[in-house]
């Protein structure tokens, strides 16, 4: 099991309340089911965001405990396999026909703004 920091909870809990806005707001501006699509690629997009949390804090915990094995070339070879993981999902979202582009963009777009209101938080490790 994997013991994720406080940050990272955190993070996690924002990505999950801004997403779930997202998909409230689109329901009201949609008013319909026609909401649907957006909220698969804003649901797409913030699993993946969950995913990119918890492989940044599992580089982030070996750094700071000193693993010989974490090297300056794993840690950039790590950053490059979550943008190719975003590249994959904004893909995804272009040619799966039931998932909204702007959907998996809003979803993608929760990871910054996350990262940066833990600047807000009290968090205690």
């Amino acid at each position: 099991m994997v013991k994720l920091s406080n940050t990272a909870k955190k993070m996690i809990m924002v990505v999950l309340v801004l997403v779930g806005i997202a998909i409230v707001a689109s329901a009201v501006y949609y008013r319909s089911f026609a909401f649907v699509p957006f909220a698969l690629g804003a649901v797409l997009g913030g699993a993946l965001n969950v995913v990119k949390i918890f492989l940044l804090n599992r580089i982030v915990e070996k750094t700071l405990a000193g693993d010989a094995g974490v090297t300056v070339r794993s840690f950039y070879a790590q950053y490059f396999f979550r943008f190719l993981l975003t590249i994959a999902v904004l893909l995804a979202a272009v040619f799966v026909p039931f998932i909204s582009l702007w959907g998996a963009a809003a979803g993608v777009g929760t990871f910054p703004i996350a990262a940066y209101s833990m600047r807000f938080f009290k968090i205690e490790d």
